[in-house]
């Protein structure tokens, strides 16, 4: 059928003199995706009378009119048989295109997904929004990298950048050099390195943090508004936020404003979501959408997550998933700390990385095999901390390589490391801080389990056998016949020190090594017994140690 198709210029495609369509159809460019052998997507020309020519990138898999109709919606077939017969031609015109030795010359690629991307012939690129860097071939770029727009920046970026950084606090070389980090962020990862870093901003209200997470990071903007394109508010739905972490490949994103709230219910909900977006990040726990028709979608994070909130996480595994950036002082942060000109440090950046790629990896992978030399971490014992911030000692390092070998400037390199190193030190208190307070606030194990343990590490003061029991005031209790005797400040005294347990009220403690079965019981209305006849004797609880034995239970 589709032989007997002519093509009438200026007019459309006919069958004797019955137009089947009013467009005529050019496939003019097959695109490839890295390594992949066949074409996944075709540049398809469309003439429609005297207009001008309009071109649309479309799947092979959805070639037809539908999609070329969608996407140009001048072009009109009259019936569903001429569209049928407009698909056959269009099929056979790609066909003869794909099979002609002269399309075959040159590969063109299409690229799906911004971020580093490996070529088919051993090169390297990257997808910086729409924008490609280290590859000058044909190519196309998907529709949603379009959509987000990286400004061009100065060749003076990085000089500006590192003149500012120098007279800054820590928690703005740490955002910087995260930043730097996502943009390679997937290399660093498909190297085989076990990276679960999120930027974690605290600090009091009004200090700056959001300003510092925009100033750094909100250099992607929507190519249509030119406003911020990867800024999310953690108050307002997460959909967006989660299909941004699921998309955003090697770019950095922000969820804001973590706050603490009057509602206590509220407060925790907070807490609660951040600890979530942590674990996400990490690709710890496993993004869920919803699609349609009801069915769900498993999406794992592929951007940078910096988060600003003003209370630590109450998980240790948490907060060893992130890093620290602590704010003590308000910011003053300079005019010249722009998005504008940090978009231009991260291009020059990237084109450095690009340079030796290869080389670059292998530097990180020797600073990780000896990272005990890096002097912050001296004072870092957790394993998946000092792996993150080796990355961001890395990261840090080829930027300041960038001044050395394209500026010149060695002294400012050398000077800026230094004071990185200081910004290191301050994420590594600030981590040790919040997982001792977690620690503090986790217990070891059950009630019986601390005051066990309490009794075999000999942690009470315990009247000796042959004292007088009025002597019983100066001891924490007493021995009876494997029975632990003690009085009731003691026994409050060990169980509020003791980690996880701070706060917990007599009643709620007693109440506990009730439900153990536990305490001697002597009469109603009391858990306490008397250890003599004498009516003046001390009360003290009587707890039976083989009880806590059997109860005992670590965590």
């Amino acid at each position: 059928m589709a032989k007997e198709v002519t093509v009438v210029e200026g007019r459309g495609l006919y069958i004797g003199s019955r137009m089947i369509c009013n467009g005529i159809p050019e496939i003019v460019q097959a695109y490839y995706r890295p390594g992949n052998s066949t074409p996944s997507n075709l540049l398809v020309r469309i003439r429609i009378g005297s207009l001008v020519d309009q071109c649309v990138d479309v799947a092979v898999g959805d070639l037809g009119y539908r999609a070329l109709h969608r996407a140009i919606p001048l072009l009109q077939c009259a019936s569903s048989r001429h569209r049928a017969m407009f698909d056959t031609y269009l099929f056979e015109k790609m066909q003869k295109f794909l099979e002609s030795p002269e399309n075959c010359t040159s590969k063109a690629y299409y690229f799906a997904e911004n971020g580093i991307v490996h070529l088919g012939d051993g090169a390297t690129c990257v997808i910086l929004g729409n924008r490609v860097l280290g590859y000058k071939g044909n190519r196309c770029i998907a529709k949603p990298m379009c959509s987000w727009n990286v400004p061009f920046g100065t060749s003076d970026a990085c000089i500006i950048l590192a003149k500012v950084l120098m007279d800054q606090p820590s928690a703005v070389l740490l955002t910087t050099a995260y930043t730097l980090l996502t943009t390679v962020r997937s290399a660093v990862i498909e190297s085989g390195i076990d990276l679960q870093a999120v930027l974690y901003i605290t600090g009091a209200q009004g200090l700056g943090k959001t300003t510092l997470a925009r100033r750094v990071a909100g250099f992607v903007n929507n190519a249509d508004t030119d406003r911020p394109a990867l800024l999310f508010d953690a108050g307002s739905t997460l959909a967006a936020t989660r299909d941004a972490m699921a998309s955003a490949r090697d770019l950095p994103i922000v969820v804001d404003d973590l706050c603490l709230s009057a509602s206590r219910a509220a407060q925790q909900r907070r807490k609660d979501l951040g600890a979530q977006l942590v674990r996400e990040a990490a690709n710890v726990t496993e993004i869920i959408k919803k699609a349609p028709g009801g069915q769900t979608m498993t999406l794992h994070n592929v951007a940078g997550v910096i988060m600003t909130a003003e209370f630590m996480l109450e998980n240790a595994s948490d907060v060893t998933r992130c890093v620290m950036a602590p704010i003590t002082q308000p910011l003053d942060l300079p005019d010249a700390l722009t998005p504008s000109v940090m978009a231009g440090a991260v291009e020059l950046f990237l084109q450095h990385y690009l340079l030796d790629s290869e080389n670059s990896l292998c530097r990180l992978q020797h600073l990780l095999k000896n990272n005990e030399q890096i002097p912050a971490l001296q004072n870092c014992p957790e394993q998946r901390v000092r792996t993150n911030l080796t990355a961001l000692q890395w990261a840090f390092q080829e930027f300041a390589a960038i001044l050395e070998t394209h500026f010149k400037r060695h002294d400012l390199a050398r000077d800026l490391m230094r004071k990185f190193q200081h910004a290191l030190a301050d994420s590594v208190e600030q981590t040790n801080a919040a997982l001792a307070r977690v620690r503090s606030l986790t217990p070891e194990g059950n009630i019986a389990y601390v005051l066990l343990n309490a009794y075999r590490k000999q942690q009470f003061s315990l009247m000796p056998e042959g004292k007088k029991i009025r002597k019983l005031l100066k001891y924490d209790g007493l021995l009876i016949k494997n029975k632990l005797c003690l009085r009731t400040c003691a026994l409050q005294q060990l169980v509020n020190q003791s980690p996880g347990y701070r706060g917990w009220t007599l009643n709620r403690i007693v109440a506990e090594l009730v439900s153990y079965g536990a305490l001697c019981i002597q009469e109603q209305g009391t858990y306490q017994i008397k250890v003599s006849d004498d009516s003046d004797a001390l009360r003290v609880y009587c707890i039976k140690i083989d009880v806590l034995e059997q109860a005992a239970e670590r965590y």
